[in-house]
């Protein structure tokens, strides 16, 4: 059974779980929608019972004549595809996007009225970097975060958030060949997070801007690690 519903101002996908279960939510990339990653509660293993929510993004961008997507903040599409033809990626590192802080405070509101002890954030590519601002904020701790085809944005911001926050365990995957977003942003996004003191891997795999069925197992067993280790006992004290 998938519900739809508005939670904290976002219209959400929602497949349902146990109470007290585990939450995933995953946000979607540009262009795509809410129905984009919804596949994936049927693949990704986790544990019986998780309750699975996939927003939809609040800006719609068009995509072509009488087609449109939806967006967490929009993109410059020119500088994008002058990279693209160039055969180059754009460096969004030292870039604060327009909108980001809107879909943050947006994703967080969601959140905070999700009834959910457990979650487990993520995204895909757009998503993915509001996801890893989502957890820098402070705001809302996630039990893990995934980062699937995410890219570096203003870096200096998120060296100094992160660097407050405690440990984060996360996972991070990315194309070798991706044309979007490049690879070696994606590698000083591992190399952001784990110097600011979270521990997680960057799985690169031989693809390209995509979710291929390697990188689908490795979440499922993110997921069920996070689980072990949040159910293990308190360590005993002398």
């Amino acid at each position: 059974m998938i519900n739809r519903s508005n939670i904290g101002g976002l219209d959400v996908l929602e497949v349902p779980g146990e109470p007290g279960g585990l939450t995933v939510v995953l946000l979607h990339g540009f262009g795509a929608s809410w129905e984009d990653l919804l596949p994936l509660h049927r693949v990704i293993a986790a544990p019986p019972g998780t309750r699975w929510i996939f927003p939809n993004a609040p800006v719609e961008v068009a995509l072509g004549p009488w087609m449109s997507g939806r967006a967490w903040f929009p993109i410059d599409m020119d500088a994008l595809n002058r990279a693209m033809m160039s055969g180059t990626h754009r460096d969004m590192s030292s870039i604060t996007p327009a909108g980001l802080s809107e879909a943050r405070d947006q994703v967080l509101a969601m959140l905070a009225e999700l009834d959910a002890d457990r979650v487990i954030l993520g995204g895909f590519s757009q998503g993915a970097m509001v996801s890893v601002e989502v957890a820098s904020s402070g705001v809302f701790r996630p039990e893990g975060l995934i980062v699937m085809s995410g890219t570096l944005l203003h870096e200096s911001v998120w060296k100094q958030a992160l660097a407050r926050l405690p440990e984060l365990a996360f996972i991070q995957s990315h194309g070798r060949a991706d044309p979007l977003l490049g690879l070696e942003a994606a590698q000083r996004l591992h190399a952001v997070l784990t110097e600011t003191g979270h521990r997680g891997h960057l799985h690169e795999f031989d693809g390209q801007h995509e979710i291929p069925a390697q990188i689908i197992e490795k979440i499922g067993a993110f997921i069920l690690q996070q689980c072990d280790r949040g159910e293990q006992p308190p360590a005993a004290t002398e």
